[in-house]
């Protein structure tokens, strides 16, 4: 009974353990940003238009915008439209979350579902250059929501 009742405790504690991936830090050369993402990640697109990654596991687009100067409002309003237009499924009376400093840029997410994938939208502004937005979407399976979150807290200006 006791070897029964210990492998059962020591089964629930290998399902338990998160699912993680081995992260190196990419760069986006064109836009002076670095960020950490899985290192099995193929790039689909690396231009001055958009940065686009995926693997199994996690897909990561980052869009720029130029010459949008959004004020704190402003950031709100802008990723709860984008998040909107992408058809990113979220709670409607839960604000987005506000991030002062993410390695020196401003923030600003909502999480949600998009096509049974749990999501996150983010946009980021360094206050250096407040005319540049970067909205950054991130979608990947559920067990992978620490490298979400670590990719997410991530982004570097150069």
């Amino acid at each position: 009974m006791r070897l029964k009742l210990f492998l059962s405790i020591l089964l629930l504690a290998i399902t338990s353990i998160p699912i993680a991936q081995t992260l190196q830090t990419w760069r986006w050369d064109t836009y002076k940003m670095k960020f950490k993402a899985p290192d099995n990640m193929v790039i689909q697109q690396n231009d001055e238009t958009g940065y686009q990654a995926t693997n199994n596991s996690i897909t990561l687009d980052i869009y720029p915008r130029k010459g949008e100067n959004l004020t704190y409002d402003g950031m709100k309003n802008a990723i709860m439209n984008w998040a909107n237009n992408v058809s990113l499924s979220y709670d409607a009376n839960t604000e987005p979350i506000y991030l002062k400093d993410i390695n020196r840029y401003w923030g600003c997410a909502i999480d949600g579902v998009k096509q049974g994938f749990s999501a996150s939208a983010l946009l980021l502004i360094n206050p250096d250059y407040p005319d540049l937005s970067y909205y950054v979407w991130i979608s990947y399976a559920p067990e992978y929501y620490h490298d979400a979150v670590t990719i997410l807290k991530s982004f570097e200006p150069l």
